[in-house]
């Protein structure tokens, strides 16, 4: 197959309904080995009568197995067991949920509710790290042990020696790691999104940093660009967007390998790995060459106008007279000198001239506009094909047809993988902003606040205010990798390199609640290293994996089936909340408890009087009060502040949240941001020349940029490959790779493309042998040749193979796990400097075994 036949490809296989729709149903559907689930759901969704009058209750929740919180209605079996068995899971009955919907790793928690793999007990190590032999103890034993064993630490070395992570989209670690002292929560985010939440507050501002904050409107969107993105949740996204097709929207992927939903009718440009910026910033300039951007929104609401000194800062009043404010940024309107905040002014774009300083001197400026277009100058369709080995007359149709079509290109969410990864974040937000296609229909928009009370929350100043009155001030407040990248949201691999070095302080225990790091984190080498100098690993899991081989104490956690929860939902234009109430119990014989009562009670028998900072005592260590006056209290305050800000009666918002497990608090409102409010930008503009960065000195322009990806060597010879990897609908997310039906759903081979496949002389399923450029690791897995990945690329999904834990290799139902690859054993663990944000792409060596 020719190289131009695989990068540019439109995927007609599977009719305009929805692939990826179809595929979730049925995975839903099968979870349950019987086809009691099809008689209640038809084409106008779920017959509530028809399902009370077999015998079964309505419980609503949402699925916590990723960050999209998709809305369920469960159907439990009055007269059974309680039990995944006798549970139908189906999308939330109201189709105007925001976020309805079900995928196989949400429906997976029904396989692994009673899983082999389950932790049934408290486990206390009797081997070494990482052999995976325990002991069961008694829930007393071993919260009195890992107590002692904290204090003992925290006595000799302080509070900042104790950290704490997780993947688990719940659990709320501060309420330990605050009254303990510790600022060290260190979350995953700079091996999942840092990336694009620096952008965005680069551009616009911290409170536009999250991905789940901004969004296109996929209701009306006509035409999206989906980079890197697979778009295998939220389902409520999936949903929107499947709609939008069928009304003829265009989806176009740019992706190394294809992405399930791309056989939907949808366009794939199978771009090089790491190659996103220089295509974005090809797309602007053939938008600025053909005046193809919308000249009124640069003017007015993007800060191209501004006049920029030669040593790349923006010209401001305190330039230009004694007194002046530095925040004033200088620019020309109509043709006169103006100041971006006086009252109507827009800015010229197009400007060269001298000023003279507040000291006499003269100085040469020029708009940001003159400058991008100069630095669009290297990025040529020519020179953006040779690097991203995509046709040059595409990056032209592209840019030519999402100005047509009004189209957005959509703003990523896992997006830390090749170390460049920021920029093209930047680059992508910037093509927006030529378009102008902001916060209008079928333009990238924003997400309003629900305004829902957090049960705990932290100022500035270190004060931690919890929602039943109870307050105190940390002496410490900085994480330990905010103190090496300035920008950093969660850089786990900080927190291992404080543990190797024991600089800038020791850090001794570690703290993990439903956090894969094995699965998670580059480097397996080094995680390994780290772990096996601490003095305590404690951890919150559901089924046992890797880490749990490697823990001190493994402590039996609860599935998002058998707590409650409320949150705001993500990925909507409407400001919305879900209420999740408890499905059932854990099975018999397994322990399982609240992740919050667990660290809690931690806390409270290491040091008593810091739980009672946050109103815990000796009272809740009975499980049930806990749950009746301590967890059920927060809510209850949660939903009375909820119905507060909203001007809501509370008791009629309980009934609600109550019978269709979600709340929809606004509607969609278009043309606020930033025409009514502007960004929170040090402009308030959005800003295509980053101010931030270039104000603190951490770059030498605000512009987007393509550079070579740093995160892995760049293969050389024949048998040498870029190695990417990307998540499914069965085993994207934590323990959901952790289930049976991944054995049948989850493809754990090497994909190959058909042409490096014939010059290496494979054929599907032949063995081979696959070694780290970087990193040495040598492992072997099964070949699978297919089109889906472009040449000169390796395709691997994530979460689908290479566990090592002690359990999967006895219990033969589950030895297929070990199979297949982790393709964090060959990614080196590179980091970008002041962001934080990390890669896990990486490259290796392939040979036939």
């Amino acid at each position: 197959m020719s190289e131009s036949n695989v990068v540019e490809k439109t995927s007609k296989g599977v009719a305009r309904r929805n692939f990826l729709l179809g595929s979730a149903a049925a995975v839903g559907g099968l979870a349950l080995g019987n086809a009691v689930w099809a008689q209640f759901w038809g084409p106008d969704g779920l017959d509530l009568e028809a399902a009370k009058a077999a015998g079964f209750r309505v419980v609503h929740t949402d699925c916590h197995m990723c960050g999209g919180f998709c809305g369920l209605t469960a159907l439990v079996k009055e007269d059974a067991p309680p039990g995944a068995e006798s549970i139908l899971l189906f999308p939330n009955q109201h189709p105007d949920h925001p976020m309805r919907g079900i995928c196989g790793k949400g429906s997976n928690t029904l396989y692994n509710w009673d899983s082999p793999l389950r932790i049934r007990k408290p486990l206390k190590r009797v081997g070494e790290r990482g052999e995976g032999r325990f002991e069961e103890i008694t829930w007393d034993q071993a919260l009195d042990e890992i107590a002692a064993r904290l204090k003992a630490i925290v006595d000799a070395y302080g509070p900042r020696s104790v950290a704490f992570t997780t993947k688990d989209f719940l659990t709320p670690l501060n309420w330990i790691a605050w009254p303990l002292g510790s600022p060290n929560v260190v979350q995953h985010h700079s091996t999942c999104n840092t990336s694009g939440i620096v952008a965005r507050r680069w551009m616009m501002g911290e409170p536009f940093s999250h991905h789940s904050l901004v969004d296109p409107d996929y209701d009306h969107v006509r035409y999206v660009l989906l980079p890197g993105r697979a778009l295998s949740a939220p389902m409520g996204v999936v949903h929107r967007i499947a709609r939008a097709r069928e009304h003829g929207a265009k989806v176009v992927f740019l992706n190394p390998a294809m992405p399930d939903n791309a056989f939907a009718d949808s366009e794939w440009l199978a771009c090089y790995p790491g190659t996103d910026a220089a295509f974005m910033l090809g797309l602007c300039r053939v938008l600025i060459r053909e005046n193809r951007i919308d000249r009124e929104f640069l003017s007015r609401y993007s800060n191209l106008p501004f006049l920029i000194k030669p040593d790349g800062r923006p010209l401001t009043e305190a330039d230009l007279r004694a007194g002046g404010s530095a925040e004033r940024f200088a620019l020309r309107h109509r043709g006169e000198l103006a100041y971006h905040n006086d009252e109507g002014v827009s800015g010229d774009l197009e400007y060269t001239g001298e000023v003279t300083l507040a000291d006499g001197r003269r100085l040469r400026v020029s708009t940001a506009f003159n400058l991008f277009v100069e630095h669009l100058e290297d990025y040529t369709p020519e020179r953006v094909a040779e690097i991203t080995r995509l046709p040059a007359d595409t990056v032209t149709r592209i840019a030519r047809e999402l100005h047509t079509m009004k189209g957005v290109v959509e703003d990523t969410w896992y997006n830390t993988r090749n170390g460049n990864d920021t920029d093209a974040v930047m680059a992508l937000m910037t093509v927006n902003a030529l378009l102008g296609n902001f916060d209008r229909p079928g333009g990238l928009c924003f997400r309003p606040g629900a305004r829902l009370p957090a049960p705990i929350s932290r100022d500035r100043e270190g004060r931690v205010t919890t929602i039943l009155g109870h307050s105190f001030v940390m002496e410490e407040i900085r994480r330990v990798d905010e103190l090496k990248y300035p920008e950093a949201n969660g850089t786990f691999d900080v927190v291992l390199e404080t543990i190797i070095t024991g600089q800038p302080y020791p850090i001794k225990a570690l703290f993990t609640v439903g956090s894969t790091i094995f699965q998670r984190d580059p480097n397996t080498k080094r995680v390994e290293e780290a772990l096996k100098k601490l003095d305590l690993i404690v951890t919150n899991e559901i089924l046992a994996q890797e880490l749990t081989d490697w823990s001190d104490y493994v402590l039996p956690a609860e599935t998002y089936l058998e707590r409650g929860r409320l949150a705001s939902i993500s990925w909507t234009m409407t400001a919305a909340v879900s209420s999740a109430e408890r499905v059932t119990t854990p099975p018999p014989g397994v322990e399982a408890r609240p992740d919050t009562w667990i660290l809690l009670e931690i806390l409270r028998r290491a040091y008593p009087e810091r739980a009672a900072l946050v109103g815990y005592d000796q009272r809740f260590a009975d499980l049930a009060v806990f749950r009746r006056e301590f967890s059920r209290p927060i809510r209850e305050k949660r939903i009375d502040g909820l119905a507060a800000a909203w001007n809501l009666d509370p008791a009629a918002l309980r009934e609600e949240l109550r019978n269709k497990g979600f709340k929809v608090l606004r509607g969609q409102r278009y043309y606020q941001i930033p025409y009514v409010r502007g960004f929170d930008s040090p402009s308030g503009r959005f800003e295509i020349y980053a101010l931030r960065p270039v104000l603190r000195g951490f770059r030498p322009h605000g512009f987007a940029q393509y550079f070579p990806p740093p995160a892995f060597t760049a293969p050389r010879e024949a048998n040498e490959f870029i190695l990417v990897n990307g998540k499914n609908l069965v085993s994207g997310s934590g323990t959901s790779g952790l289930s049976f039906p991944a054995r049948f759903f989850t493809c754990q081979a090497v994909w190959f493309n058909p042409e490096d496949a014939t010059r290496l002389q494979l054929a599907d399923g032949d063995q081979i042998e696959v070694e780290g450029l970087d990193t040495g690791w040598r492992a072997r897995a099964q070949a699978r040749v297919t089109p889906r990945v472009r040449p000169g690329v390796l395709y691997l999904n994530n979460y689908s193979g290479g566990y090592r834990q002690r359990k999967v290799a006895e219990d033969e139902r589950f030895r297929f796990l070990s199979q297949g690859l982790n393709p964090h054993w060959f990614a080196k663990g590179h980091i970008e400097p002041i962001t934080g944000a990390g890669a896990n792409n990486s490259s290796v060596r392939i040979r036939k075994v």
